[in-house]
């Protein structure tokens, strides 16, 4: 009795790191989901930046040519 009693209390304690592993990866993955939108937002105003330069460098240049 005294074996089962302590297998059972095992398994319980086993499933019970199991659930706190999965929540903890489950907020990571929502923290890195997060993560992953934020870089995509700076990503586009990177580009837009970027562009605006290429475009006010291309524009200086062919006036400076006329």
């Amino acid at each position: 009795m005294n074996i089962t009693a302590s297998k059972n209390r095992h398994e319980a304690s086993a499933t019970t790191d199991e659930q706190r592993e999965l929540e903890r990866c489950k907020q990571e993955i929502h923290r890195l989901s997060q993560l992953v939108m934020f870089l995509k937002r700076q990503v586009v105003q990177l580009s837009e930046i970027v562009l605006r330069n290429v475009a006010k460098s291309a524009g200086g240049g062919k006036s400076e040519r006329s």
